[in-house]
């Protein structure tokens, strides 16, 4: 990233760190949320099951689970519902096609200024679990580990930009794309990894998903940071999987754009 993106991407970073108060509150309260819920709910799974060990699973490894897949997963939503739709309902895309601005690349920018916002969060939560409760079969700082995650959180982002970006689009032909937003939110959750780890769903059903966009969301780089892939071919395998399926959300929206933007009328509602 150079020249004016890259500016746009400092400006937002500024902006968003200088509400600190709203940065460490929000931390926190939905860390502290999700621990409290998966110790609990887990607890009480695993204490009904009578195993130690659920679909390769026990309870520390799962609450640790729980305590990286909804940062995760909040990285790769940066802005949220609305991030472009905005725009186009309200008439301010107008300085987006007026002046030298590339809108998809400036929001791009900003989109991805909030997950390296949210990405530093997920850095300070594995420096103090590997301080204070780390245990190495769960997870254990390795650079080229640490590397292939960040590679993978990258391409999980861009995956989940172009494709919120599709729905986004197609505000110029809808008057409301609240409901698909939500929708394809919750899909990615679910089918991602956030609500239930993958390896619970059935053995057909988890080969299938892994040719899906949504395993590279969450499940793919929980597991990479708990350093269980180990055979290259299957790192690769995934990788060109997942870098598929940015090309293709990619070039969807570039054609929803291109069309798009015609239709728009700048009058705002």
């Amino acid at each position: 990233m150079t020249g004016w993106p890259y500016q746009v991407f400092l400006m937002e970073i500024r902006k968003l760190f200088a509400y600190r108060a709203d940065f460490w509150v929000n931390f926190f309260g939905q860390t502290l949320f999700s621990l409290v819920i998966a110790y609990y709910l887990w607890g009480s799974i695993f204490s009904y099951s009578g195993k130690e060990v659920l679909n390769g699973y026990d309870q520390h490894t799962m609450i640790f689970y729980y305590l990286v897949a909804p940062l995760i997963y909040r990285i790769q939503q940066g802005q949220g519902i609305g991030f472009a739709s905005r725009d186009i309902y309200q008439g301010s895309l107008n300085k987006y096609l007026l002046y030298p601005l590339d809108f998809i690349r400036y929001k791009k920018s900003t989109y991805f200024a909030n997950s390296t916002f949210f990405l530093f969060q997920l850095m300070f939560i594995l420096c103090i679990y590997q301080i204070f409760f780390s245990r190495a079969d769960i997870f254990e700082f390795k650079i080229l580990s640490m590397l292939y995650f960040f590679i993978s959180v990258y391409m999980a982002t861009q995956i989940y930009f172009y494709l919120s970006l599709i729905c986004e689009l197609l505000a110029f032909w809808y008057d409301n794309i609240w409901s698909l937003s939500v929708t394809v939110r919750f899909l990615s959750s679910f089918l991602g990894g956030a609500l239930i780890p993958l390896s619970f769903f059935p053995d057909w059903g988890h080969k299938i998903l892994y040719y899906t966009p949504f395993p590279y969301l969450i499940d793919f780089p929980v597991r990479l940071l708990r350093n269980e892939v180990i055979l290259v071919e299957d790192l690769f395998l995934k990788a060109f999987i997942a870098i598929s399926w940015i090309f293709i959300f990619k070039g969807i929206s570039l054609l929803l754009w291109n069309k798009g933007k015609y239709q728009y009328s700048g009058v705002g509602i």
